[in-house]
């Protein structure tokens, strides 16, 4: 973590960058005292004695100490520079470093039996479904549903406000009735073939076993494992043939399996899963800086260079 200001007002996301270079501030402050003493001495000397000085200044005694407090204070401002002062401007994720998630969603005609009242298993689908596309930021997501075919309802997208409308339209009878999981996650796998995306990712939902199509999930499961892609499988209030099926497809891709009851058990899943998808992006993701470092630097300068002519001029000592 970068040590900032952010319980200032005003000053979220400033911080610096080396904040432990303030520690060479008392020193700067043990050696220009100093040479603010010697510089009081000399001046007392020059104009006389330190009654004369006291009893009639002038405006060359008065500020006798200016060149070494400016001195001192390009200093610090150096040492600021050094620290590196700056402001996070935002949290981002290189495009290609994003998650992608294909939802593939059974729609078989089981899917319309209640688990709660007035609540279906599809309907708690899809709210399980939003509250996801709601919370997974920076990442695309896609749409497929399954009977005894497959379909694309959705490609990749990052509008995810199209996505949830999509997922409002699942019904069965989108094709024939049936369960066809492995030509579900093939078509699932189709999608993300191309995508640049460090995590890619399937969440496959079914509440039953794999009874329809011409590809069997094992096959399916292996093109996955080939393509890098996790599988994550949950079987909502289905059998336990078909939680036995899912997890064995999700624990050979390297990913997790569930089994949902009820439709607050299915919505904390969804999330848990876009939690472990964005932890694997912790270290690719970066901050965008604005560094002030170098305008304290200049006007550090500055501040040498006014000292400086100070001292060759108006408050130039005589021998």
């Amino acid at each position: 973590m970068i040590p900032g200001l952010d319980g200032v007002p005003g000053l979220e996301g400033f911080a610096f960058a080396t904040p432990g270079l303030f520690l060479l501030l008392p020193v700067v402050a043990l050696l220009a005292l100093p040479s603010v003493t010697r510089r009081r001495a000399a001046a007392v000397v020059a104009d006389g004695t330190l009654a004369r000085a006291a009893s009639r200044p002038t405006w060359r005694l008065r500020f006798r100490r200016l060149p070494a407090v400016l001195r001192a204070l390009a200093i610090v401002l150096l040492v600021v520079a050094v620290a590196r002062p700056r402001h996070g401007n935002a949290v981002t994720v290189a495009p290609e470093e994003g998650v992608d998630v294909v939802l593939a969603v059974d729609v078989s005609s089981s899917m319309t039996q209640q688990v709660l009242p007035r609540t279906t298993r599809l309907s708690a689908a899809q709210q399980a479904v939003a509250e996801f596309a709601d919370h997974l930021e920076g990442g695309r997501i896609g749409l497929v549903a399954f009977q005894a075919r497959a379909i694309t309802l959705s490609p990749l997208t990052a509008d995810h406000k199209a996505l949830k409308q999509r997922v409002s339209t699942l019904e069965p009878g989108l094709v024939d009735d049936g369960t066809a999981i492995g030509l579900g996650l093939a078509e699932a796998l189709t999608l993300l073939g191309d995508s640049p995306a460090r995590s890619r990712v399937v969440i496959l939902l079914s509440d039953g076993e794999n009874n329809s199509g011409n590809v069997e999930p094992a096959d399916a499961t292996r093109v996955a494992q080939a393509l890098g892609i996790r599988v994550y499988t949950v079987a909502f209030a289905g059998t336990t043939g078909a939680a036995s099926g899912l997890r064995a497809m999700a624990i050979s891709t390297g990913a997790q399996s569930y089994d949902a009851r009820t439709p607050d058990e299915l919505k904390k899943i969804y999330a848990d899963i876009g939690n472990l998808e964005r932890s694997q992006l912790g270290e690719r993701k970066f901050v965008d800086f604005t560094e002030y470092g170098p305008w304290f630097a200049g006007l550090a300068v500055a501040v040498l260079l006014l000292e400086g002519a100070l001292r060759a001029t108006w408050l130039r000592r005589t021998p």
